[in-house]
Formats: C-alpha cells, sequence, structure tokens
C-alpha cells in the first residue's frame, strides 16, 4: 500500500511539473514536439533557383516561387513578384501541381522542374529553351509533361539548365543544356532536347547535379563527375571553371555515402558522417576555413557528424546527428539562418557576410531532411513531416507568403 502510495505521489508531481520540466527525448517521425507543434505529411523538398517544390506521403507535388516559366506547375496567375527590372509571375504560397499525377520523386532545376511519376516515368515542366524538359517540341510548360523515353527511372535531378535520370539498373541518362559537358556523352558544346545514357560503363547508386555539374556515386562509395570543373589560380585567388567533357574520378577521397552538387561546389558525406567539399570556395561553401577553392576534397572544419549534406549556390548546410541544421558560406540574404550581424566574416568580390565554418541554424527544430539548391535559400524537413524555409524571399520562393530575406526558418503551410 505504502509503495502504491508513493507511486501515485510520483505521478501526480510528474504531471504538475510537465509544464517545467521535458526530458530532452529524440521525437519520433510524425509525432507533434515543442518545437514543432503542427505536424505535416511532407516526404520531400527540393529547391531551384528560386523556387521550390514539396513532395507528401501521398504523392502530392506542391510547388512556390517564381513561376516565370511555369516551373511552380501551375497556370500563370495575376500575382507578380517584383525584379529589379520588372515584374515576375510567382506564387507565394504552395500551390498543387496540376496534371493528376502522383509522384515518388521530385527535383527542382534552375527555372524547371522534374518528377518520376509513380509509373516510373520522368515528366517535366517549366522552362525549356535548353531541352532540359526532354521533349523538343514545346519551348515552355506549366504542367508535366513526360520526357522522351521509354525507360523507368528511380530517381531524377535537375540542374541550372539540364536534367539527370538514374535508371534501375544504374545507368545515367541525361538532357538539355551540355555547354561544359555536363551530359556526359563524351563532348561539350551541343546539349540534347531528348534524353541520352552516359557514355560510360559504370553503374551508379545514386546521382547528383548542380549548375553546370553532375557527379555519380558508385555503390563503393567512389565518385565520379563531368560538366562543369572549377578551378583556383594561386597567383590572384580567384577561380575560373574548365570544361571536364569526361567522367573523371574524385581524387583523394574516402568512400561516400551521399553526395551533392551545388551551384560551384560539391559536398558528401564520408561514411563515419564527417562533410568533404571540394571545388569553388570563394564565399566559404567548402567550409574549410579558408576561401582558397580545391580540386580534391577538403574537410569541413567541425567535430560534428552528419546525416546529410546538401550543397548550394553560395552556402552548403548539413544536418548533424543530433537533428540540427548547420551551414556555412554565404549569408547575404540570411540563407545560413542566422542574422547578417551574427557572422563577422566577409567573403567574394561584394564582401557579404559569410561563415567559412558551420553555423547553427537558429531555432529548435530536428530535422530529417535540408536542400540548399541553385539559389539564395533553404528549407528543410522537419522529423514532424514540416516543411520550414529560410533565406531570400524575393520571388515567394520560402512559401510563407512574403516577398523578402528572412533569416529565421518560417514554416511553409504545405496542405
Amino acid at each position: 500500500m505504502i509503495r502504491r502510495l508513493f507511486a501515485s505521489i510520483v505521478v501526480l508531481a510528474a504531471m504538475a511539473g510537465a509544464a517545467a520540466c521535458v526530458d530532452p527525448v529524440m521525437p519520433r517521425s510524425g509525432t507533434a514536439t515543442l518545437d514543432d507543434p503542427l505536424a505535416g505529411n511532407v516526404v520531400a523538398v527540393t529547391v531551384g533557383g528560386e523556387h521550390t517544390c514539396a513532395l507528401t506521403s501521398g504523392g502530392d507535388a506542391w510547388c512556390w516561387g517564381s513561376n516565370e516559366f511555369g516551373q511552380a506547375g501551375v497556370a500563370q496567375g495575376a500575382t507578380t513578384c517584383a525584379r529589379t527590372d520588372r515584374n515576375i509571375p510567382c506564387e507565394p504560397t504552395p500551390r498543387a501541381v496540376g496534371g493528376g499525377l502522383k509522384f515518388q520523386r521530385i527535383a527542382a532545376g534552375g527555372t524547371h522542374t522534374c518528377g518520376i511519376a509513380q509509373s516510373g516515368r520522368v515528366h517535366c515542366w517549366g522552362d525549356n529553351q535548353q531541352g532540359q524538359l526532354g521533349d523538343p517540341a514545346i519551348s515552355t510548360s506549366s504542367a508535366p509533361i513526360p520526357a522522351l523515353t521509354a525507360s523507368l527511372y528511380s530517381d531524377v535531378v535537375a540542374g541550372d539548365a539540364h536534367t539527370c535520370a538514374l535508371r534501375s539498373d544504374g545507368v545515367s541518362v541525361c538532357w538539355g543544356a551540355n555547354d561544359y559537358g555536363q551530359l556526359g556523352i563524351g563532348s561539350a558544346g551541343t546539349g540534347s532536347a531528348v534524353p541520352v545514357p552516359s557514355q560510360t560503363n559504370l553503374r551508379f547508386a545514386s546521382i547528383s547535379v548542380g549548375e553546370k555539374r553532375t557527379c555519380g556515386r558508385l555503390s563503393d562509395g567512389t565518385t565520379y563527375c563531368w560538366g562543369s570543373h572549377w578551378i583556383s589560380r594561386a597567383s590572384d585567388g580567384t577561380e575560373v571553371t574548365r570544361t571536364q567533357a569526361q567522367l573523371s574520378r574524385v581524387q583523394s577521397a574516402p568512400a561516400f555515402r551521399q553526395i551533392s552538387v551545388g551551384g560551384q561546389t560539391t559536398c558528401a558525406l564520408a561514411l563515419d558522417g564527417a562533410a568533404w567539399c571540394w571545388e569553388a570556395n570563394r564565399s566559404g561553401t567548402m567550409g574549410d576555413g579558408s576561401t582558397v577553392g580545391s580540386t580534391t576534397p577538403q574537410l569541413v572544419q567541425s567535430l560534428l557528424r552528419f546525416s546529410a549534406v546538401s550543397a548550394g549556390s553560395q552556402s552548403s548546410c548539413g544536418i548533424a546527428d543530433t537533428g540540427e541544421v548547420h551551414c556555412w558560406g554565404s549569408n547575404q540574404a540570411g540563407q545560413l539562418g542566422v542574422p547578417t550581424r551574427g557572422v563577422a566574416k566577409r567573403c567574394g568580390s561584394t564582401l557579404s557576410p559569410c561563415a567559412l565554418s558551420p553555423n547553427r541554424v537558429s531555432g529548435w527544430r530536428t530535422f530529417s531532411t535540408v536542400a540548399a539548391g541553385l539559389g539564395e535559400h533553404v528549407c528543410g524537413i522537419t522529423v514532424t513531416g514540416s516543411v520550414y524555409c529560410w533565406g531570400a524571399g524575393s520571388m515567394g520562393q520560402r512559401g510563407d507568403g512574403t516577398a523578402y530575406s528572412q533569416w529565421s526558418p518560417t514554416r511553409v503551410p504545405v496542405p
């Protein structure tokens, strides 16, 4: 009896003090937490140049931001967002992609978007001026159209003006611009408006594309890249790009379990969770404590171990094992998730605020996914399935209905 009475007192005391003290337990996916009280159902988010798209657990695609070429997947409406020279059609809040398709993958590029339908076929929408939609018969489309390929794919990725998809047998197939050899067809210059297999016998486990670059990772962690290749000039510290039409193995690199190609920087995750970056670095996007680029991977300057990494245009981000997002590189638009005054360093020709090593994104949130993309904004999915974005917002790309830069992560109302 005494034991039961004592147990009851303990329970009542715990209930009375619950508001003041909470055990620091890791939240479960889909369960509301103190930092994210509204659970969502988003399973994927992808960041393009000035637009963003998300995929729900039911296969529905939602996009927001710039809709200049129909990349938001809806017909252009009356809403416009101001650019310095003109007004651009935009969608400041999420809109359902038209066409009635259900998707299993989605990828936002510079001004176009592609997805893999549940049938395994690739469908694209938006700008097609360089053939990135995979159908030479159209110039733009605000509704998903099938790429001209009969193959079924397991993944699709979108760059500035080219698209690549991975067949179930590991063959990479690409289409669109090829000015730096990013299609992997052995030459640079003329692109292809129809999907073409890369000229290699390699079979990839995953693939990633950036502005004008493509990289593929083998199942053993070995990585090959092709397309735009950034190098540093030691004499004056500037960086220039070179054409790399042939697939080239990344040298002096550990085995990688994930790879992400950004605007001009590539980052990858080693088997032990350490982050490595290489290529351009004038804004600190490599996170190695310097602004000097490297043709070989350099260790990100941090004791953190990451579960995911994403390279963007001028910044990169990773999810620490704690679930918190850390970012490094340019903070010109608040894309590091901290105030501009929160970083003292200045980088690049414009002397923009920057961080040369990882900085924790403000707010107490645990994320399962982070996407930096080709613009100046970053989005992530919390473990509860909600989307948060921060950084540039002039085209509505943050999805919260505003059109200004915001360093603090704000929740996107994806239905």
